[in-house]
């Protein structure tokens, strides 16, 4: 049996039992998608059609994905609410931290917006949008993937934290994240000004000299005074070598631990690249319409889901297992790389190391392998 009608077997059976439509074509050819992804480690159509064992040209297998992606009938959100239920199944009141970020796509034509849950090291897509040209984007255009992210998750999380870049430093962010019973931290320029209780104004970076952290607490943002927040400051180094300010505004007392606690933001960076060079090669994909895009990620969603859950299942057999994907002594690698890794190993050397697709995630939290953003050592 070909490694892919192996993969397809183990990733069948979860996924029909969890999403119930009238034409199983549908499922079987998201499943033969989720398949090719993995095997190709692309989001090229070309490069997923490849591994479709089907006995046809690859032109018809092209086109087989481009109809299953252009197909009005394959309801995206109603797919992978599904999964997503059954993922979280196990958590109950947990404290979750949800990053917002966005990738450009296909030139500088598409964003790709996403809010992510942590998990391990890493994060798990929960929901994402397609918006069109660059630039910043207004809290409107994503209000309702936020609220959706809202309902869904309440069931599962006891208290939400928002975590978010300078790309969503507008004071509309902060405020809609309180309207949703959300904490938030989220980065800011440097030369935001901030009014302190005693009526002292400044921009950040003239009222925390460098290498020095501050706290500010109970600050008017920007000159208009649009939010009152709490404002934890320190500097950083950039991938130049240059000193740089990192400064994080808060519902929260402002201190070290919210400056710790704006890290985990770094998970979602290290997961887009996880899409990216590191696995699917999100940002080559040549598709010209959102809602193509959007069905792609889709299908890379569950690749990443089940090379999550295979990172764990690594992980709990032990040192003897994850060594053999793992050169080192301790763990370098984040669950995604180790349960990708575990599956391209097992599909060369023996396929019966390969368990099958479960739908299932424990409330894991581990401490990163790769940190790209390196907070002074007294955070």
């Amino acid at each position: 049996m070909s490694s892919s009608k192996e993969l397809y077997n183990r990733l069948n059976e979860k996924l029909r039992e969890l999403v119930h439509v009238k034409n199983g074509k549908q499922v079987t050819n998201w499943i033969w998608i989720i398949v090719g992804i993995l095997q190709s480690q692309s989001s090229n159509l070309s490069q997923i059609a490849n591994y479709l064992p089907m006995e046809t040209k690859a032109e018809s297998r092209v086109t087989l994905i481009r109809r299953w992606l252009m197909n009005p009938q394959v309801k995206v959100w109603a797919f992978y609410k599904k999964i997503l239920e059954h993922v979280l199944s196990g958590w109950s009141a947990v404290d979750a931290y949800i990053i917002l970020d966005g990738v450009m796509v296909y030139g500088d034509r598409w964003q790709i917006f996403r809010v992510s849950l942590q998990h391990g090291c890493r994060a798990i897509p929960i929901a994402w949008t397609i918006v069109e040209g660059k630039g910043l984007v207004k809290v409107t255009k994503l209000k309702g993937m936020l609220e959706k992210v809202k309902k869904f998750l309440k069931k599962y999380v006891k208290r939400v934290t928002f975590l978010a870049d300078a790309g969503f430093r507008d004071c509309d962010w902060a405020q809609l994240c309180l309207k949703l019973g959300w904490n938030y931290a989220i980065r800011v320029a440097c030369n935001t000004y901030l009014t302190m209780p005693d009526g002292t104004s400044d921009r950040l970076d003239h009222l925390v000299p460098e290498n020095c952290n501050r706290y500010f607490q109970n600050g008017l943002l920007t000159r208009e005074a649009k939010l009152q927040t709490n404002v934890s400051v320190t500097w950083t180094t950039n991938k130049k070598g240059e000193l740089e300010m990192v400064a994080i505004i808060t519902d929260q007392t402002a201190c070290r631990a919210r400056l710790r606690e704006y890290g985990r933001r770094m998970s979602i960076e290290q997961s887009f690249r996880d899409d990216k060079s590191g696995g699917f090669d999100m940002e080559h994909t040549r598709l010209q319409h959102a809602e193509r895009i959007d069905h792609l990620l889709l299908a890379m969603a569950i690749a990443t889901l089940w090379c999550h859950e295979l990172g764990e299942f690594i992980l709990k057999q032990g040192d003897d297992s994850r060594c053999q994907v793992d050169p080192a002594y301790k763990r370098t690698l984040s669950l995604f790389q180790l349960g990708l890794r575990w599956l391209k190993r097992t599909l060369a050397t023996g396929f019966h190391f390969l368990p099958d697709f479960h739908a299932i995630l424990s409330n894991l939290y581990l401490k990163p392998v790769v940190i790209p953003i390196t907070l002074n050592s007294n955070v």
